[in-house]
């Protein structure tokens, strides 16, 4: 009887823990939650970190964390963080195949395409029994082909991409995969139309600045250089400055073309102070070097 005693106290102990290793989980989740909506994605890294059981980790909060490393521009911690795990739940399996979605996206923003298109290579059985990852996936393969000059398969991959299988605050990201597609074809104003619908769409921060550096790259290409400017410079003003290299890239390379070489070279450096890890970064090093020679050549 004794023994039976100490073998139930041992088990509700064991069940209590649990719950509070659950609860301390579910709090840093939420925190981590508010963190990231305040803009301070590395303290909400610090929190989600602290809530992944390495030995088994839950997939949701793994995926929570990449996404959030990967807003905050750093694309080698969120390759460098998911635990292996052998996901059994059907939750559990859509967010494994959601890490690799997102961690295609870190490798293509530190410049590794091809890696990125590999990463995506064996998720279509995987992706196959979820609205939301058949969608993510054929959205995410639309956007490598998109910016690796294969516009004709990118519209194609597009095409199979159902918005309505996406969670509504990543919708613009929709419209923004699109006019990417499309200016890639030529076809601007069509490309300009689909920019402002992924504008009016937006609801997410992130959302709402990529609308206005999407805008600033069609005015660009069109050849509206004060409007790609100043939708540029809203966009970097904008309260989200999370990663988004490549569109203050834009910027300075729209400042180069208006001949304003100082408020070029300010853009190249907030681009390698903001995003500093990606391929973006890279050029705007370079570029700003040639524009500081040229300055004192000149």
């Amino acid at each position: 009887m004794t023994a039976a005693l100490v073998a139930a106290g041992a088990m509700l102990c064991l069940v209590l823990v649990a719950r509070s290793e659950g609860a301390k989980r579910y709090r840093l989740v939420r925190r981590a939650l508010w963190l990231r909506q305040a803009g301070r994605s590395a303290a909400a890294v610090k929190a989600l970190e602290a809530a992944i059981d390495v030995g088994r980790p839950d997939p949701g909060v793994v995926n929570l964390a990449v996404e959030t490393l990967i807003s905050g521009g750093k694309y080698s911690e969120a390759l460098a963080l998911p635990p292996a795990f052998d996901p059994v739940a059907p939750f559990d399996k859509l967010h494994f195949v959601l890490v690799q979605i997102n961690l295609a996206e870190a490798e293509y923003n530190l410049g590794r395409w091809d890696a990125a298109w590999s990463r995506l290579e064996p998720l279509d059985g995987r992706a196959e029994p979820f609205a939301i990852t058949r969608a993510g996936l054929a959205l995410q393969r639309a956007w490598i082909l998109a910016h690796t000059n294969r516009p004709d398969e990118a519209l194609a991959r597009w095409e199979q991409a159902d918005m309505y299988g996406l969670p509504h605050p990543y919708r613009a990201e929709h419209y923004f995969t699109h006019a990417a597609i499309l200016l890639g074809l030529g076809r601007l104003d069509d490309a300009e139309d689909v920019a402002d619908a992924g504008a009016d769409a937006s609801v997410r921060p992130s959302s709402e600045r990529n609308a206005l550096f999407m805008l600033a790259r069609v005015a660009a290409t069109k050849g509206d250089l004060e409007r790609a400017e100043e939708l540029c410079r809203a966009a970097s003003g904008h309260r989200f400055q999370g990663h988004g290299g490549d569109g203050l890239l834009l910027w300075g390379d729209v400042l180069n073309r208006l001949h304003r070489a100082t408020e070029a070279r300010q853009a190249y450096a907030l681009c390698i102070a903001r995003d500093g890890q990606s391929e973006s970064a890279r050029s705007a090093e370079a570029r700003l070097r040639a524009t500081t020679i040229q300055s004192a050549a000149g």
